[in-house]
């Protein structure tokens, strides 16, 4: 039986990401287990919580028992047929949910958080969407009935992004909309060499190829494909308001090699209008 894991730190926000990652798990026919992570061994690096440790870990300890009691019951409340499992981890959060990762589905986290744990803008975050074997959902926004939303750059990780985009769309029967978005800096050079629309039906003809083998084997999902000139975190923010999920590698074909989250990503992390599905390059399909 495979595992959605969700990460949670009592915090609103990833109550909403423990509803979601059980109607999930209710969809892929999978289990759900509930982690609450953290780092009991930085306490001790604080010269002034040391004599009080014992304390502090059994307060550490009841109130993760408080937090994981209550999203056990959202859980139940959201997806009643879905098995749930619950674990507490006195490491680091990233290093707790990235272990997880190697033999989970997927991994889930909320928008936001009151602690290290559900911080999408801190480094818990990207460090575990960077690293994770499975993919990592930040959920945020409102989820629609609408398509899956897949960005489309032609990058290394690109074709992992459609493998995960396509079986989320089969899962929940819907369609998939792949959009591809450049930007050439309005240049002036271009326009006046009139290349846009050269280039436009370079990027529709590319992302058309790129798409033929998903579509033989996905047939059912009907594709809608989209090519914007525009910024492509930009352009996939405001395609997101009408998608169910929106799926992104972590690192595309502009990105450095040494960040930890491209910025169409981490982008999306912050204006997505539903949840997103961040593909790393430890991903496969």
């Amino acid at each position: 039986m495979s595992t959605v894991v969700v990460g949670v730190d009592g915090s609103d926000a990833a109550r909403d990401a423990v509803a979601w990652a059980a109607r999930e798990a209710a969809a892929r026919g999978a289990d759900l287990m509930i982690l609450q992570a953290f780092d009991v061994a930085g306490l001790y690096a604080d010269a002034a919580v040391a004599p009080l440790l014992d304390d502090v870990e059994e307060s550490i300890r009841a109130e993760a028992r408080e937090i994981l009691e209550a999203a056990r019951t959202v859980a139940a409340q959201s997806a009643p047929g879905v098995a749930v499992d619950v674990a507490e981890d006195r490491r680091a959060p990233s290093l707790a949910l990235v272990e997880r990762s190697r033999t989970a589905e997927l991994l889930v986290l909320g928008s936001a958080g009151r602690g290290a744990l559900g911080t999408a803008l801190g480094s818990v975050t990207l460090s575990v969407a960077s690293h994770a074997a499975c993919p990592v959902v930040v959920v945020r926004g409102t989820a629609s009935d609408g398509p899956v939303l897949v960005g489309v750059d032609g990058g290394p990780l690109s074709d992992v992004a459609l493998e995960h985009a396509f079986a989320a769309a089969a899962e929940h029967g819907t369609g998939l909309h792949a959009l591809s978005a450049w930007h050439d800096g309005r240049s002036p050079a271009l326009a006046a060499a009139g290349a846009f629309e050269r280039l436009r039906a370079a990027e529709e003809r590319a992302l058309a190829e790129r798409l033929a083998g998903w579509s033989e084997r996905y047939p059912d999902v009907a594709v809608q494909r989209t090519v914007e000139r525009d910024e492509p975190g930009r352009a996939l923010a405001a395609a997101s308001a009408r998608a169910r999920l929106v799926v992104v590698a972590t690192r595309g074909r502009g990105g450095f090699s040494g960040l930890l989250l491209g910025s169409t990503g981490l982008g999306l992390i912050q204006r997505a209008g539903c949840p997103v599905m961040l593909v790393g390059p430890s991903v496969t399909a």
